[in-house]
């Protein structure tokens, strides 16, 4: 087994391992190291099954929910009993009945964090491509600790102690979740509180803790003043600096840390088909 840095801001890709068998208990170290030291690490050439998914969860942490489960709305209605829990299909690809056969279609996905919505977000995100498009479709990835590290003081000393809500309202493509109504007052947003700086549990840095950016809300100031924070931060995170990009082709599999990035897709060809899969791991708590 090999590890190649990307030389970006986070990123590596691992060779000469086959996940589709048992891996050792040093290769699993190896590869945890690879996670936390690059925070997005990638396997060319896989072929795996949901148990295989399921089971590789586990080196990065106890087996997870999905964000339907996360939110109590069950399973999605997409799946059929031979898809096991905590799995999610990404697919803009139709049955024969014309029915989506998995979520978020071939729309741009805004930049966000896996469930941050939920009180005890996912640690980390597997996602292995089955089917990919042509052109277009393309996951980046942000660097939430450099973003951090880099911050002008006076923006850090804006959002020292601040604790922003994170709306349960829309997925990452923009689409309204039916279990919850649109508002227009981002205070008012159902969703869960964390605070915007926090601490990763297992590398010790400090990294921004941001979700989706609309209906974003930093409590306790006046909604003008929030939206006037927030969208000076999101200027200083996005920044091309802090970003590496995957190009998917089939068999990849890609594991990230929610804890210290950021990710975003961009939108494809809707005639060109994209099945992914994707599986998540147990949240960890965080300072």
């Amino acid at each position: 087994m090999e590890v190649f840095p990307s030389n970006g801001p986070l990123g590596a890709t691992i060779a000469g391992v086959d996940l589709s068998t048992d891996v050792s208990a040093v290769d699993k170290g190896r590869i945890v190291k690879a996670f936390l030291d690059h925070m997005v690490i990638v396997f060319p050439n896989q072929k795996l099954d949901y148990h295989d998914m399921l089971r590789l969860s586990e080196v990065f942490g106890p087996r997870g929910k999905t964000s339907n489960e996360l939110m109590g709305l069950g399973r999605r209605g997409y799946l059929n009993d031979d898809i096991p829990d905590g799995i999610t299909i990404i697919s803009n690809i139709r049955n024969e009945a014309g029915a989506l056969i998995g979520s978020l279609g071939n729309a741009e996905a805004w930049w966000h964090t896996d469930s941050s919505f939920t009180e005890e977000p996912i640690s980390a995100s597997l996602l292995h491509a089955l089917e990919v498009p042509y052109e277009g479709g393309e996951t980046e990835f942000l660097n939430m600790a450099q973003a951090f590290d880099d911050m002008p003081t006076h923006l850090a000393a804006k959002i020292d102690g601040k604790i922003a809500n994170h709306s349960k309202i829309h997925s990452p493509d923009g689409t309204r979740r039916p279990a919850f109504e649109d508002v227009s007052d981002p205070s008012k947003a159902p969703g869960t509180t964390h605070p915007m700086v926090r601490t990763h549990p297992q590398t010790g840095r400090k990294c921004l803790y941001l979700g989706v950016r609309r209906h974003s809300y930093i409590t306790g100031m006046a909604v003008p003043e929030s939206e006037a924070l927030l969208d000076e931060i999101w200027a200083h995170t996005c920044q091309g600096k802090y970003v590496w990009s995957q190009k998917w082709t089939v068999g990849d599999l890609v594991v990230w840390d929610n804890r210290c990035t950021m990710h975003h897709r961009n939108s494809f060809p809707a005639q060109s088909r994209r099945l992914m899969i994707k599986s998540i791991t147990a949240g960890e708590a965080v300072t």
